[in-house]
This record gives C-alpha cells, structure tokens and sequence, in this order.
C-alpha cells in the first residue's frame, strides 16, 4: 500500500507538471468565463438604431422577476398579467418599443412568456388570451402529453410519467433562478471543455514510456505489471475529477456572480427551457445532478482515454480518436423513431452532458420501475468504467516489448 501511495503521487506529479495541462486548464477557465455570461454582451439594435444594452435589459428585467417572487401563478396574477398586456396597442407593429408595453406590460412578461410555452400559443393566440387557472394548467399538461407522443414513449414510461406528473403541487409559486436557468444551459460548452481537457492532457499518460522507450524498464520492474497500472489510472481520474469539479464551480460561479443565486427551491416548471420535465425537481436540484453528472462522466471518459492510449502506445492517434468522437457526438443525430440506439447514442459519453440529454423523458425500465437518465447513465459509466480499467490491465500486462 506504501508502493501504491508513492506511485500514485509520483504519478499525479507527473500529470500537473506538464505545461500543456496547466495552459489547457487555464484556457478553458477563461472561455467558460465568457461563455456563461455571454449574452449580456452588446447591444440590442431595431432597424439599426441602438435601443439599449443587453446588460441593462437584464437588470431591468431581474428587478421585475425579482418583484413577482413568491407569488402564485394562479387566477389573480394571470388576470393582472393578461390585463397589462391588454394596454398595448393592437396596432402597435413592434409592441415592446411601445410605451404601454415597457410602463404596464414588460413587470409581467416572465409570467406571459411563460403561459405562452405552457399553453404552445403563438403571439397572436396569446394576446387574446383569456385567463383561466385550471385551463392554462391543463394546457401544460397537454403540451406534456403530446411530447411524449412525439417521442415513442411506451404506455410504461407515460404512467410512470403521469405519477410525477401527480405529485407536482398547482399552482406553482414564481420564483427568480436566472442564475441556475443559466448555469444549467451552459453546461454544454463546459460538458464540451471538459472533455476535451480530458483528451489532451491524458492522452500520453500511457504512452510517455512507449515513446521514452523506458516501457521494458518499468515492465520488468517489481511493480511493474501491477502497481504501477492501477496508480496511472488513480492519478488520470484523480485528476480529471478534481479538474471537472474545478470547471463546474467556476461555470456556476459566473452565474451565480452575475444572475444571482436566488431561486434554489423554484419548481423547474417556471424554468425557461426545461418547464416540461415531469420529475418534481427544483431548478438548485436539476443544477446540481447536471453538473454531478458531468464529473461522472468526466472520470468516466478518462478511463477510456487511459486505456486506449495503452491499447495504442500512441498519443496522437488516442487524441484523434477521442476528439473524433466528440465531434461525432456533436454532429449525429440518430432519429427518434430508432428509439433504442438514439437512446443509446444520447446516453453515451459524448453527448449525455447536455441538459437536454440529461433530463430527458426516455426511462431504462427494470422490473416494472422506470429509471430516469441521471439516475441509470452516471451508475452505469461506473460499471462500465471499472470493466474497461479492468481489461486494460490485461493490455498493461500481456505487453511484449520488442522490435527495439
């Protein structure tokens, strides 16, 4: 265990000291960095005259939602949202550069925007919204409903579906979470950072030796065929973990820092993108399982890597593979009416970090209870993580230096 304990921080020395790993790692802080706030950047423009800023769009907007935090999305405030949007002009060709709008309408477009998706209505439809509680809620339901039509659900998954459905509370009560709405739809391009990150600084953890040509040195070695493999791994995963966790705070960092942290216990039915996702979640929730997710498959994808750069010997040819498959992932799409493989393909690593993939509707029943992704994909990279470290022992092992 000694031997173990030396190695393995030997190892993980050898890992952080490489400049390219530290440059990477920085990199990838900064981009995050720009990306998370990125759309409060500029300015908003109408026929080519500046109108505002996004950044004080955003502010008026946050003071607004903040207003309408902790009221009920119930029969009085769809009156007061629906009466509002009643003062605008019908003739008014872009309604929110009117007075009307901005003085009584803009304090309720959250709440308008939100029955909108709820209810699927188009601009027009929604202007001559009548309120109606019970209707804007079955309305959503509906809405529900039909997408899991759209999307092959089996009569299992819709009842499993229609429970969590039961158990979410009405009316909802509005809440202000911009700052998880945002950490939570910039997962993508941090899930994309980490796994590249993950690629090129692991890569040639394997292969250094192979290249140095010390390999038969360290094979012969004592530790050679034992030891020393199972530190590699524990240094590559230590590493990637600490990494990924690292990227994931300074993403919800940045959002937190500029939307805000309030809004932890708000249903995810208020949440802009993901208000259709039946689970009873919390938006502070879904924020955290994303990005645990995240980590998970981080570490999961570092034992691929690991690995397959033994099975190579090669860094360059383990770095084409794994950035060719994270292109694949963010360019193929599997239709849904193949329902298994797409289902397959969206819970591979390449492409379960996103939100949408994540906390999508598609279940793994077992034994007559549906697992959701979040739950099944993370148990399962773990599984499939330990075989793979396991069968890459064997290539460690069964290595025959030669043609020196």
């Amino acid at each position: 265990m000694n031997n173990f304990g030396t190695l393995y921080h030997y190892e993980v020395k050898k890992i952080i000291s490489r400049k390219p790993v530290w440059i990477m790692f920085l990199l990838c802080i900064f981009v995050i960095g720009m990306v998370v706030p990125g759309n409060l950047l500029g300015k908003y423009y109408v026929d080519g005259k500046e109108i505002d800023t996004h950044y004080h769009m955003f502010q008026v907007d946050r003071g607004y939602q903040e207003a309408l935090s902790g009221r009920a999305v119930d029969q009085v405030l769809l009156e007061e949202v629906m009466t509002a949007y009643g003062k605008i002009p019908i003739s008014a060709e872009r309604y929110t550069l009117t007075q009307e709008y901005q003085t009584y309408a803009r304090p309720y477009s959250e709440i308008f925007n939100l029955v909108r998706s709820w209810a699927q209505l188009d601009m027009e439809e929604a202007m001559a919204w009548e309120p109606d509680e019970e209707a804007l809620y079955a309305a959503r339901r509906e809405t529900v409903e039909k997408q899991w039509q759209t999307l092959w659900l089996s009569d299992t998954e819709k009842e499993f579906w229609r429970k969590k459905e039961a158990q979410m509370n009405a009316p909802v009560t509005y809440h202000y979470c911009d700052g998880y709405n945002m950490a939570i739809n910039g997962i993508v391009p941090v899930g994309l950072l980490v796994l590249l990150f993950v690629s090129v600084c692991l890569s040639s953890v394997f292969t250094e030796e192979h290249t140095r040509r010390t390999d038969q040195l360290i094979l012969s070695g004592a530790k050679g065929k034992s030891i020393i493999y199972w530190a590699k791994i524990a240094a590559g995963v230590s590493v990637s973990a600490v990494c990924a966790l690292l990227m994931a705070t300074s993403a919800c960092g940045f959002a937190w820092g500029v939307y805000g942290a309030k809004g932890f216990g708000a249903s995810l039915r208020i949440s802009s993108s993901m208000w259709s996702y039946s689970y009873p979640l919390t938006v502070g929730q879904a924020c955290l399982i994303a990005y645990g997710s995240l980590i998970v498959t981080a570490v999961f994808v570092s034992v691929l890597v690991l690995v397959l750069s033994e099975v190579l010997h090669n860094n360059i040819a383990t770095l084409a593979v794994c950035v060719g498959a994270i292109l694949a992932g963010m360019m193929f799409n599997i239709p849904i009416q193949y329902r298994a493989a797409a289902q397959l393909w969206n819970w591979s690593p390449v492409r379960f970090f996103a939100s949408w993939n994540v906390f999508d509707v598609w279940t793994l029943p077992v034994f007559g209870h549906c697992f959701v992704s979040w739950q099944i994909v993370p148990a399962f990279y773990v599984v499939f993580g330990i075989a793979v470290a396991v069968a890459g022992k064997s290539a460690w092992r069964n290595y025959q230096v030669s043609g020196r």
